[in-house]
C-alpha cells in the first residue's frame, strides 16, 4: 500500500465567534490539535486522518463539515474498520472517497451536491470504538481516489465551542479472505423539481441478482417524503421497504435497513424496485440533480464482481 501525501492547503476555521480555547503545538503533519483530542497511533496496516479544528460551533446547532484529506491512493485498498475520535459535541465521522479530487486539506460546511461525487466507505462514532464491516466484507477504494471525511457536531449548549475529529482507518489483514462490498444507487439524474410541490417516480428492473446488506434512502432539504417498494417478478408480490417523512438532517445520516451479509436482502433479476419522492421547492428556481436528489443507496455483497453500479432513470451503468 502506498498513499501519496499532498501538501496541506486551505486549512479552514469556522469563525462564527471568538474562542479562548488553547491548542496544542502542531505536529509534523502541520495540523493544530485541541489538547483534549487524544489519539492513539494508527496500526501499521492503516492510516490516520486528523481534521482541522472547527472553530465556534454555534450553540443549539447541528454542523456538518467535510474535509478532503491528503490521502490520495496510488494503489487500491480494502477497508475493514474505522475508529473515530472527537472532542465534546462530536457526533459521528463518515469515511467517503471521491475521484473528483480537491486540494488536500480543503474543509468547509458540507454541501448537498457533494453527495453526487462521494462514495460511502464506512461510518463510525467519535468515542474511540471501532466500527467493523461484518463477516468477511471489505469496502474497496480504487487507485486515484481521495479520502473525504464528513465530521458532524451537535452543540446543545448555550455557548459556541471549538471541536475536532480524527479517524484511524484499518485495512483488511493481508492474506485474509475478502468479499467486497459494492455500492448501488437507484436514481434519476434528470430530476427537475419546479417551485412548489412536485414528485418523482423511478422504476428499475433488475438486470442481475443483487444482494443488499444495507439500504439507505436519500434526499436533500426540499424533500418531504420518500417511499421504496420491491415487486417480485416471480409472483408480483410487493414489499414496502421505506416510507420516510423526510428531515433535512437525514441528508448525511439517513435511516437505514441493515441485514446480516450472510442473509442479505435479495433483488432477483426481473424484479422491480420503485422509488417515489415528494418535494416542496421553496425557491423560485427549478432544483436539478445535486441540489436535490431522489435516491435509494445500497451496499451489496458483491460476490459477482459488479463493483459500483447504478440504475439511472431505468438504465443500468457503472459509477
Amino acid at each position: 500500500m502506498v498513499i501519496r501525501n499532498v501538501a496541506l492547503v486551505s486549512l479552514f476555521a469556522v469563525a462564527m465567534s471568538c474562542s479562548s480555547k488553547s491548542t496544542a503545538p502542531a505536529p509534523s503533519d502541520g495540523i493544530e490539535r485541541l489538547p483534549e483530542l487524544k489519539l492513539p497511533a494508527p496500526s501499521a496496516n492503516g492510516f490516520q486522518v486528523v481534521m482541522p479544528i472547527v472553530r465556534g460551533i454555534p450553540a443549539s446547532s447541528s454542523t456538518e463539515i467535510c474535509t478532503w484529506s491528503d490521502k490520495i491512493l496510488d494503489t487500491p485498498l480494502d477497508v475493514k474498520s474505522a475508529t473515530g475520535f472527537q472532542t465534546k459535541t462530536g457526533h459521528h465521522i463518515i469515511v467517503y472517497y471521491t475521484t473528483k479530487v480537491m486540494p488536500a486539506g480543503t474543509t468547509r460546511a458540507c454541501k448537498d451536491e457533494d453527495m453526487a461525487s462521494f462514495r460511502y466507505v464506512i461510518g463510525t462514532g467519535g468515542e474511540g470504538a471501532a466500527a467493523l464491516l461484518p463477516a468477511d466484507l471489505a469496502a474497496p477504494i480504487p487507485a486515484g481516489a481521495q479520502i473525504v471525511l464528513n465530521h458532524h457536531y451537535l452543540n446543545p449548549g448555550t455557548t459556541a465551542v471549538d471541536a475536532q475529529s480524527a479517524v484511524n482507518v484499518e485495512m483488511v489483514t493481508p492474506g485474509a479472505k475478502v468479499t467486497r462490498s459494492g455500492n448501488v444507487a437507484f436514481l434519476d439524474t434528470s430530476l427537475r423539481a419546479k417551485p412548489g410541490a412536485s414528485a418523482m417516480d423511478i422504476k428499475c428492473k433488475m438486470a442481475k441478482d443483487l444482494r443488499l446488506w444495507v439500504m439507505r434512502p436519500h434526499m436533500h432539504e426540499w424533500g418531504t417524503r420518500i417511499t421504496v417498494d420491491h415487486a417480485k417478478a416471480s409472483d408480483s408480490a410487493s414489499t414496502r421497504l421505506f416510507d420516510v417523512q423526510w428531515d433535512p438532517d437525514f441528508t448525511f445520516h439517513p435511516p437505514a435497513v441493515e441485514r446480516d451479509p450472510n442473509e442479505p436482502y435479495l433483488l432477483k433479476a426481473g424484479d422491480t424496485l420503485s422509488v417515489h419522492c415528494d418535494f416542496n421547492n421553496t425557491t423560485s428556481n427549478d432544483l436539478t440533480f445535486g441540489l436535490e436528489m431522489c435516491v435509494l443507496f445500497g451496499q451489496t455483497v458483491d460476490v459477482d464482481g459488479q463493483g459500483n453500479i447504478d440504475c439511472d432513470g431505468g438504465s443500468w451503468g457503472a459509477f
